[in-house]
């Protein structure tokens, strides 16, 4: 077991053995996120085939992409939070990795709408239990000025996962478009957007016993920890009472900036193939490539760049990282529109997903910098809530519902980008420059001895 980390005190060395395990965990739970941004992103792919056999508006995919997903990954999501801080993460995390599997493979039998929306919905079910019990895990392993950079090499999944998904998915799209049907073993006939749901769900399932390669301590042991520090500290709700604007305006403010993300990365695929005349093949290469090396560079660099910015004393940088990279991004992101140009198009939406798009890490990092050690798995279960239901909720609806019902107009998706940007930034930058103050003020409180809840990081 690991000594007390004092969340100021100098980074304390983990010995070369305890580095490597950490690391090992940290890869593991990557692999597993990869294979979940897979399951939940193929979607945005297969817009086309899906319009044509299901007969679908912009609004009804929408639905799909974000909604039926996210809404059952929050609501689930918050129960895992309660779970994960009792009971056996690696248990409920693979159940979780089954369970998503299952569902993605169900939807390539789906025979209608509903049925679709269904299975969407079981992929949130299963997806909302892994990252609250990474989130916990890793929070008891690495000192917290090292937490940002690990959150981020695990949330660096959703960058590989969807980079993967976009370009697979937009090759095998390509190639089987002109199929009417496509035949596998023992399921017989299928169309070929089902037969691309069957074969990412069924490695997924195949998957899910790889938790158990990671070693967690003992739920009982966990339990009496928890005990003895709940009998002392604060509960969930009252952590929420005492510090709401972090706890709650954290969430709030990165769930706006997760509206950007979603939208921009629902609708672009389709934007490039509707007004650009590109094929799913071509988009899904270069829009999977700037995807993935943008993202990837900007997640780890960034996390680095604001582990770096907390140790040398800047208390607020896990937000104000933030806030600098949208004034450089929402701008690009408006000119990538305008342009009218599938090549600056790729390049000016990279500052967005190089400076803004992989928060999920860093902000992660923020909130278990002041977490209890009881209440972490909550605390985590509660921020995805908070961004999932903001972000999923609205960031493919509401371009959607702006094309369909005051452009009318298919090949005016982008100009619904604009003013989705357009109206959400300005709330970004404004409560997260309420939660940076609050921040400040609460690394102050601890510097001077004011008393806070256990932040015990020991495994």
């Amino acid at each position: 077991m690991r000594p007390h980390i004092d969340p100021n005190a100098p980074d304390v060395p983990m010995d070369r053995k305890s580095s490597i395990a950490a690391w090992g965990m940290v890869g593991i739970f990557l692999l597993l996120y990869i294979f979940s941004f897979i399951d939940r992103q193929i979607i945005t792919m297969m817009v086309k085939p899906l319009e044509r056999d299901l007969h679908l508006s912009d609004f009804q995919l929408s639905l799909l992409m974000g909604p039926a997903f996210g809404l059952f990954y929050v609501v689930c999501g918050l129960g895992m939070g309660w779970l994960v801080d009792r009971f056996s993460r690696r248990w409920i995390t693979a159940i979780g990795v089954f369970i998503w599997g299952i569902a993605t493979t169900l939807c390539g039998m789906a025979g209608g709408y509903a049925q679709l929306f269904l299975f969407r919905m079981g992929v949130g079910v299963g997806e909302s239990t892994l990252t609250p019990a990474a989130h916990a895990m890793i929070a008891e392993t690495f000192p917290p000025k090292r937490l940002a950079t690990a959150f981020s090499v695990y949330t660096l999944g959703a960058v590989i996962g969807g980079g993967i998904a976009t370009i697979v998915g937009g090759t095998i799209v390509h190639m089987v478009t002109d199929l009417d049907k496509v035949t596998l073993p023992l399921l017989g006939d299928l169309r070929p957007w089902q037969a691309i749901f069957v074969a990412v769900g069924l490695p997924t399932i195949l998957l899910s016993p790889v938790i158990f390669l990671v070693k967690e301590r003992p739920s009982a042991e966990r339990r009496a920890s928890n005990a003895a520090i709940a009998g002392g500290g604060l509960s969930f709700w009252s952590l929420l009472k005492k510090d709401w604007l972090f706890y709650i305006g954290l969430p709030v403010g990165f769930g706006c900036t997760n509206i950007l993300a979603n939208a921009w990365g629902s609708w672009s695929p389709a934007l490039l193939m509707r007004d650009f005349d590109w094929n799913a093949r071509d988009v899904g290469l270069a829009w999977g490539i700037q995807h993935m090396i943008a993202s990837g560079i900007g997640q780890i660099g960034g996390a680095m760049l604001v582990d770096r910015l907390y140790s040398r004393g800047m208390k607020d940088a896990h937000v104000k990282y933030m806030m600098y990279g949208l004034f450089v991004s929402v701008p690009m992101l408006i000119l990538a529109v305008l342009s009218n140009n599938p090549w600056a198009y790729l390049v000016l939406t990279g500052f967005f997903y190089l400076l803004t798009y992989p928060f999920v890490g860093y902000a992660a990092a923020a909130l278990q910098l002041f977490a209890p050690a009881h209440l972490r798995g909550r605390v985590s279960a509660m921020f995805l809530a908070v961004v999932t239901v903001v972000g999923t909720a609205l960031g493919a609806t509401v371009p959607a519902l702006i094309t369909d019902l005051v452009f009318g107009d298919k090949h005016k998706v982008g100009l619904s980008l604009i003013v989705v940007t357009v109206a959400v930034a300005p709330v970004i930058f404004g409560v997260l420059w309420f939660v940076a103050r609050k921040m400040r003020r609460m690394h102050e409180e601890r510097d001077a001895g004011v008393p806070v809840p256990s932040t015990d990081l020991s495994t």
